[in-house]
């Protein structure tokens, strides 16, 4: 592999990264940019020194010192879990500008490292962020007493965490490629992240009752995933953990580099999941637009995978209120049934139909693919308000979000622009809510202002479908 090749491609992203998602928006106002520094510097220097202050105050032995840093290490490792899954969220969405490297004088291997020097850089970037205010507190009280304790609790145990997770992520992307799966591997793999995020968020909760036993009571019984290089340490010394800590390191950055990987490289957005039909429709023209896309098969893995999780911190009662998030797929319909309108306006278009067609074949969508944890919501669930909430949410979310994104349409699947839509729908929502909970109409009242409100909702989508089709045909807006 070639380190300036590597290095331009790593220059690259980072430029992408910051045009993308740090100048997108209002984000490109400098005046915000400064605004919003100068408030993030506010907040890490009030961090900074109420942690100090608690600190000064609680970590007077080293029991507790070595107590906390323990603790603290089990939410480092959270916390490279959830900023690896927000990495491979984000290139999962951008993997239409990863594939142009492809025309670059560039091997597969060297896209493949340059991309895993800039997510690590990412990573080291926010874990030392998070971490800051805990390290130079410990420092500034008890100087180099605990020095080696810091690096092996927060350095060797979120890098080891985080190349660990990126071993996963290359095995199951190489499985994928073999198995002809590669369109859904980022449903696979962010699923299997967020699996292993839970399994692990459930450990630390334990690993902290365990810690506080065996410093209540003098001992040091505690095991755990979570804590066995901590243990090695205190039992072999800084110098034999640090030698353990480079094999390891080296061993999986091998893996890394050798794994083949090319799960960026295709970028259908469709899967096909019926080989031949037999008779087709509007209604079903739509149905089939929205639930091949592969934006709709992530989010129902999520679905599922959510009500799991659920499953697991025995949270049963709640299990069909993931299916809420169904609705956000609705803000890329629009987009997703745009190739059937173009033809409709060459035939017979009215907007009304338009939108019935979209919010109909969503809705019929979403109950078939919610129809098992229908069944299982019904056998597990005692709340019979939790059966029927989640799908009134649900409703209202999709007429809210197509809206959305009839009126901001995301165009090219932009990720990041329909944050600044959503902000738009959303705040004025909000406003009505609490401005509803503080004048206390009365619930006939409130349910008028709803309905009112939610007629306004398919007015506005319809005039929008009206006014996109007028654009589209080049005619007058006026």
């Amino acid at each position: 592999m070639r380190k300036s090749q590597i290095m331009t491609l790593v220059r690259l992203y980072n430029t992408f990264f910051v045009r993308r998602i740090l100048n997108f928006g209002v984000l490109s106002n400098p005046i915000i940019k400064i605004l919003l520094f100068i408030g993030f510097i506010i907040i890490f220097l009030f961090t900074s020194f109420s942690v100090f202050a608690f600190f000064s105050e609680t970590l007077h032995s080293e029991e507790i010192v070595l107590f906390l840093l323990n603790t603290y290490s089990s939410t480092i490792v959270l916390w490279t879990i959830v900023v690896t899954i927000f990495l491979k969220f984000v290139f999962s969405k951008v993997d239409k500008f990863l594939i142009l490297t492809v025309n670059f004088p560039i091997n597969n291997k060297e896209r493949n490292f340059s991309l895993f020097i800039f997510e690590t850089f990412i990573s080291l970037l926010i874990i030392t962020i998070l971490s800051f205010s805990v390290v130079t507190s410990i420092i500034w009280i008890h100087k180099l007493a605990f020095v080696d304790v810091l690096v092996v609790n927060i350095l060797y145990i979120s890098t080891l965490s985080y190349l660990i997770l990126q071993v996963i992520s290359k095995l199951i992307a190489s499985a994928c490629y073999y198995l002809k799966l590669t369109k859904i591997f980022h449903i696979i793999n962010i699923s299997v992240l967020i699996i292993i995020f839970s399994i692990f968020l459930k450990e630390a909760r334990q690993l902290v009752t365990n810690l506080s036993s065996d410093l209540l009571n003098k001992t040091e019984s505690t095991r755990g995933i979570l804590v066995w290089l901590q243990k090695f340490h205190a039992e072999y010394g800084f110098l034999k953990t640090t030698s353990l800590y480079l094999f390891i390191t080296t061993l999986l950055i091998s893996v890394i580099i050798i794994l083949p990987d090319r799960s960026y490289m295709f970028h259908n957005k469709h899967l096909l999941t019926i080989n031949k039909v037999k008779s087709i429709n509007l209604l079903k023209t739509y149905m089939l637009s929205f639930v091949r896309n592969i934006n709709t098969v992530h989010t129902i893995s999520f679905v599922y995978l959510a009500s799991f999780i659920l499953m697991i911190f025995q949270l049963d009662e709640y299990i069909l209120y993931p299916i809420v998030f169904l609705s956000f797929n609705s803000i890329y319909s629009y987009i997703q049934s745009q190739n059937i309108r173009v033809i409709m306006y060459n035939l017979s278009y009215q907007a009304w139909r338009d939108y019935l067609y979209l919010i109909g074949s969503q809705m019929i969508a979403h109950f078939i693919v919610t129809l098992p944890l229908l069944f299982l919501g019904i056998l597990s669930i005692q709340n019979h308000i939790n059966l029927i909430a989640p799908y009134g949410f649900l409703i209202l979310g999709t007429l809210i979000l197509t809206m959305t994104g009839i009126l901001f349409p995301p165009y090219n699947d932009n990720p990041f622009s329909v944050v600044t839509s959503m902000v738009v729908v959303i705040i004025p929502i909000l406003v009505i809510g609490i401005s509803l909970s503080f004048l206390n109409l009365g619930l006939i009242k409130n349910v008028a202002i709803m309905i009112f409100f939610y007629f306004v909702v398919v007015q506005f989508s319809i005039q929008g479908l009206h006014n996109l089709k007028r654009s589209e045909r080049y005619e007058d807006l006026g």
